[in-house]
């Protein structure tokens, strides 16, 4: 029986890639170790056949994306997004977040070792009463615009969460597009995220070069592909992808439920460990020091700090 063929990147979501239909995609060769890039068709990438049901598949189409797509042309638009749709978002960024082939390698590792059979309810696509979606929908959020000679990329973990979502310090990268990243950014400490009242969505112009150490980070967190548009291929993104692709994918940090924010370092340490065992590698510490926090301030400034 053929497996079922997965979307876990939807394809409305990666089209801000293409020209003339396709896209430059760099990879992690299983037979060679190397990273290689070729080209691919608009609907070609991410995607993989097997890693969930086509009862998953089909109800991620008809109960979410469907309405998270007309949620993306709205950000990309930049037009403001009322309560209601801020909670479909942060289910759509969970659901990116743990539909894709390295979070759930993990998590087969993860429920092995404690002898977990059943599956959850929700499967993949989330579920709109979920209290976790106010850790997301509660942040602030910003727009990062590249500098027009720059570009964010796609990748198959393109969720990029910098820690537990229970954290204020943890922020959340998105690419919309080649031009357009969206953050559901770093909170105060203190920060009440069931009663918070977020700020408008507001964006942030960066300079020449500011994309750049952001596509280090998501480059870095890709399982062994990316994506990026022709025009944007080159001698920098050769020498980055080259060397960092997929060399510390993104911890699935949504296996964790920190019920008290003084877990977090056993926390942090059992996802090492799941990673760690599950490709064989001994990961060091998580610390995405330069991204985090990521503060979005009133006075229309962005702030490192």
């Amino acid at each position: 029986m053929t497996l079922p063929l997965s979307h876990y990147s939807p394809v409305f979501a990666n089209k801000a890639w293409a020209k003339d239909d396709c896209y430059i995609t760099y990879f992690s060769c299983e037979h060679t170790s190397s990273i290689k890039k070729s080209k691919a068709g608009k609907k070609q990438w991410g995607r993989k056949r097997g890693i969930y049901s086509q009862k998953v598949e089909n109800s991620l189409g008809n109960n979410l994306e469907s309405r998270a797509a007309l949620i993306y042309q709205k950000l990309l638009s930049f037009n403001e997004i009322d309560e209601a749709e801020r909670k479909i978002w942060a289910q759509f960024i969970l659901s990116q977040h743990v539909r894709t082939p390295s979070f759930m390698k993990y998590e087969k590792y993860a429920k092995n070792i404690h002898g977990i059979t059943e599956e959850p309810k929700h499967d993949r696509v989330g579920c709109s009463d979920c209290g976790d979606l106010f850790f997301i929908a509660n942040r602030n959020w910003c727009y990062l615009l590249a500098h027009e000679d720059d570009y964010f990329v796609r990748t198959d973990n393109p969720v990029f969460m910098s820690g537990f979502i229970e954290r204020p310090e943890t922020c959340i990268f998105y690419p919309l597009s080649p031009q357009i990243c969206f953050v559901a950014c770093s909170m105060p400490e203190g920060w009440k995220a069931l009663t918070n009242r977020p700020g408008e969505l507001c964006g942030y112009q960066l300079s020449k070069g500011g994309s750049l150490m952001i596509n280090f980070y998501l480059a870095k967190s890709a399982n062994n592909t990316l994506m990026l548009s022709p025009d944007h291929d080159g001698e920098i993104a050769e020498t980055m992808f080259q060397h960092v692709l997929g060399i510390y994918p993104q911890p699935p940090f949504s296996i964790h439920i920190l019920s008290d924010l003084d877990e977090q370092k056993s926390a942090y340490e059992s996802i090492r460990m799941i990673m760690s065992a599950t490709d064989g590698i001994e990961y060091p510490l998580w610390s995405p020091e330069e991204l985090e926090p990521y503060h979005c301030s009133k006075e229309g400034t962005l702030l490192f700090s």
